[in-house]
């Protein structure tokens, strides 16, 4: 650890079931001091809250295990023998459950060396729910907040930073498990701890944020969901991000040699751009300003990022709150042929004659896709039709059954729907609602498994914090070009000039749009208005925030 050098860090998943063998691939191939990964998102934890209900024994992801055990066992051997750190969000709701299988596995495979600690505190559902007469606000809709029977609550998660990470590793831990802790905090716990940083080490932090913001989605930043992927030869098998962050926070993105995908500051921009909503990016450990960054190619597959600046973080952190949302069923139909729309009228008519929309809280039948005009083919001909309900009762999704078959027989011309009739059985759902919650309520802990160590009962706190944040700031051009001045016109798709990416957190989406070609920046300035935005998104714009 006394090196100075720029430390390693390969990331080795992005989602749920991603990069099974990267593990191993990263720990053979791709000279990393550390490997992290991502496996949460919103909809797995909600997964997880179901999964407790009656397995409490649960509630973590065991897709590491499959990485670790990789080649029936030589991933996790060759982590033992170049002592490779790991950390990652897996332990989900239940990291000790998830330490525990890891800490056997290893001993199974004659491991001895690995220590395996977790990190505990993130889990605020007791809490909250004792907290009856609190109120938690919406993280992103203002004037928003938590209403209910809190004893309806499933799990209240906060998005934790470094600390505890940082704490495990000086303790010696080798495996570090973390619940709910922020997409790039094991990369800024990882930095932290390599290269000795400050909590007030808000620069370094902060480039040290945006380093594990890129490489938290695996792939993505090697040529995965990037719109101009035709431009990569190789796109299977990749290999996945790798980086190299210094003492000052600066860091270059990677892969591992003669491995497939493509690094490029494209690939990296794009996911620069995922999930990203305005010019500051928020963590609990600080805040990064972004909008002076630069990405530099420094050599075959080298990305250099500078210029990013920290803060002192925000006093609240975000706070995943999972409810029972009762039961949802879904059905889809099809129809082909002519006349489309009126046969998706017909049977929506149909069903909806048969229900009382006050018995759901989602009534949704919809068709998806165009026909094309001269099909040569059925299924060139054919548009689906998609069903779906939500409500508080099984008793309701049963009247919602009976209203699809009714009509069966009486329905359109050439009317069939999927044979898989378990999707309209009712299954549990759960309501998803992100809220802010203030930092000092947060109290981590560390363990180990066994004996390895003794229990690191108080991590340490953050002392300071920013001023709580007002909100991105949203603006037109501040000095527009007139359109007209850049000549005669075309008509063009957009994506034919303009590379975008998205990203979502739950219901909160963002989108990304970049030139690549800098003269074009101007032009791109002066017709991206925000009324302009607005018609493009047609009629899936809504002015309604909550929608």
């Amino acid at each position: 650890m006394g090196s100075k050098r720029a430390i390693r860090i390969g990331n080795a998943s992005g989602a749920i079931g991603d990069g099974l063998d990267q593990v191993y691939r990263l720990a053979r191939d791709g000279d990393v001091d550390a490997i992290t990964a991502d496996y949460l998102a919103e909809f797995n934890l909600a997964w997880k809250a179901i999964e407790m209900i009656d397995r409490p024994d649960l509630g973590y992801e065991p897709h590491f295990l499959s990485q670790l055990g990789w080649k029936d066992g030589e991933a996790a051997r060759i982590v033992a023998q170049k002592k490779i750190k790991i950390v990652h969000d897996g332990g989900a709701l239940n990291p000790e459950g998830l330490a525990e299988k890891v800490h056997e596995y290893l001993v199974s495979q004659s491991i001895h060396s690995l220590k395996v600690a977790w990190v505990s505190g993130d889990n605020l559902t007791k809490h909250v729910r004792s907290n009856k007469d609190a109120s938690y606000q919406h993280l992103d809709i203002k004037g928003q907040s938590m209403e209910g029977n809190k004893d309806m609550i499933l799990a209240a998660n906060a998005y934790t930073g470094q600390s505890g990470i940082v704490a495990a590793l000086k303790a010696g831990a080798d495996i570090v498990i973390c619940g709910r802790c922020c997409d790039a905090s094991p990369v800024m716990g990882l930095a932290s701890w390599w290269h000795d940083w400050d909590t007030k080490d808000y620069d370094k932090l902060a480039g040290s944020l945006m380093a594990g913001h890129i490489i938290e989605c695996g792939a993505y930043a090697t040529g995965g969901n990037y719109c101009g992927a035709r431009e990569i030869p190789k796109q299977y098998r990749v290999g996945y991000p790798i980086a190299e962050i210094d003492g000052e926070g600066e860091s270059v993105i990677t892969k591992p040699a003669n491995s497939n995908g493509a690094v490029t500051v494209d690939t990296v921009k794009a996911q620069f751009l995922y999930e990203i909503q305005g010019s500051r990016y928020l963590n609990t450990d600080v805040i990064a300003r972004i909008d002076q960054a630069n990405l530099e190619e420094t050599g075959p597959n080298r990305i250099r990022m500078t210029g990013i600046t920290g803060f002192p973080p925000p006093p609240t952190a975000k706070l995943a709150i999972f409810t029972r949302g009762g039961y949802q069923a879904e059905l889809s139909g099809y129809c082909a042929g002519l006349e489309i729309d009126a046969k998706v009228n017909m049977m929506k008519t149909q069903i909806l004659r048969e229900l009382n929309p006050a018995d759901f809280t989602t009534l949704d039948i919809r068709s998806y896709g165009t026909a094309a005009t001269d099909p040569k083919t059925q299924a060139e001909a054919t548009v689906l039709i998609r069903m779906f309900v939500q409500a508080n009762t099984t008793e309701a999704i049963e009247r919602f059954r009976q209203a699809i078959f009714y009509n069966g027989m009486q329905g359109y011309c050439g009317l069939h729907l999927a044979m898989d009739w378990r999707t309209i059985e009712p299954r549990l759902f759960v309501k998803y609602f992100p809220a802010l919650i203030d930092q000092r309520i947060i109290k981590l802990s560390v363990d180990f498994v066994g004996d390895q160590s003794a229990k690191i009962a108080s991590v340490p706190m953050l002392e300071r914090f920013g001023r709580p944040f007002p909100g991105q700031e949203s603006y037109e051009t501040r000095n527009p070009v007139d359109i007209g001045s850049f000549g005669p016109t075309t008509k063009r798709p957009l994506g034919d000039l303009v590379f975008g990416r998205s990203g979502d957190k739950g219901g909160n989406a963002n989108v990304g749009l970049w030139v690549r070609d800098a003269d074009a920046y101007p032009w791109l300035q002066a017709f991206l208005t925000i009324p302009r935005l607005i018609v493009l998104l047609g009629d899936d714009w809504s002015s309604k925030k909550d929608e």
